[in-house]
Formats: C-alpha cells, structure tokens, sequence
C-alpha cells in the first residue's frame, strides 16, 4: 500500500470514528475544553477534526441540495419552453415579461426579435381599450389567484398585424421568498395580417 493510500485509508478510518462519536455525543465540544484547567492538545485536535467533519458534511449536504434545486429548475425550464401553447411569465407588480417560451416567440416574432429589449403584458394590446383590459386582469391576479381576458386583440410589433386573443392568466408563487409572478397562457382565436 502507498505512503499516500495509507494516509487516506487513516484519515478515512479517523473520520469514521468521529462521526460515530459524534453521534454518540462522546465527542467534548470546544467550549467544554476551555473551561478545563489544563488543555489536552490531543482533545483539543479531536474537537477541531471534529468541527471540520461536521463543515465538511454540511458542505456536501448543501452540494447535493444545491444539485437537486438546479435540476429542478432545468425540468421547469425545459417544461415551460417547450409547453405546446404561447406562454409568458409577468412580474405581478409591474407587468413586465420575465419570461417567455418558444411558442409565444413565433406568435409574435417582431416583438421578440430585440432580445434586450423590456416587454410589457399590457403594451401587447393594440389599443387603449385593450390594454386597460389587460391590466385589469393583472388587477384580479394581485387580488385573486387568476383571471381569464376574452376576445382581445394583440399586436406584434405593429397595428397592423394582430390577431384575437384569450389570456388566461394564473398567479404563482415562485421561490422561496414567496415572490409572486403571473403565468400568462394566450390562445389566439384567429390571425389578421
């Protein structure tokens, strides 16, 4: 066995024994050490090792959390990119498009093509009718847990594509910090060029 194999096969063997230890609550903790008149310096590397055990397990219990969150946050994303149906996440308080999927992109192309630039749900709207309608729907989600807005005509980028619409609109709660956002769905009833 190597210099090197050994040491590890040690230091392995020493972990274990301090995670049984541990569990057993056999281990002094450090503030029991300091209150002792005399210090053993082999108590005292017993309690550091075991400190650094401790970190090092929560350190992989945080890895492996932090693994499962980000594969679920994969799944979400892959889910509502590839949703059969045009949908967008709106911010609650201001209306803003968080974000939106693929099939929303190709209903209104033009819209979508500057990437950088900051979409509104209510500027999708091709009038002020339509837009106050829109925004009434925002309204009833703050208030409510959704809201439907039938028969409404939305614009691509100009007045003069739209097409008719239903946004069925659903508040969400999404991460820990309770922030809410709206998921909006929109069926198109027909298309007008």
């Amino acid at each position: 066995m190597t210099r090197t194999a050994l040491s590890n096969s040690r230091d392995y063997l020493a972990r274990q024994k301090i995670e049984e230890l541990l569990r057993a609550g056999s281990v002094p903790t450090l503030e029991t050490l300091l209150q002792r008149d005399e210090i053993s310096l082999d108590e005292l590397a017993l309690d550091l090792l075991s400190h650094q055990i401790e970190i090092e397990v929560q350190s992989e219990q945080l890895r492996e959390s932090n693994a499962a969150l980000e594969a679920e946050r994969r799944k979400f994303e892959t889910i509502f990119h590839e949703m059969p149906v045009a949908a967008m996440l709106v911010e609650l308080e201001t209306g803003a498009v968080s974000a939106e999927n693929r099939q929303l992109r190709r209903l209104f192309p033009r819209r979508f093509a500057d990437m950088k630039a900051a979409h509104y749900l209510r500027h999708f709207g091709e009038n002020r009718f339509d837009q106050d309608r829109i925004s009434l729907g925002l309204a009833d989600c703050r208030n409510g847990s959704g809201a439907d807005v039938r028969s409404v005509s939305l614009i691509d980028a100009t007045p003069e594509s739209y097409m008719m619409c239903d946004i069925r609109m659903a508040r969400l709660h999404i991460g820990d910090d309770g922030g809410a956002c709206v998921l909006a769905i929109i069926q198109p009833q027909e298309r007008r060029l």
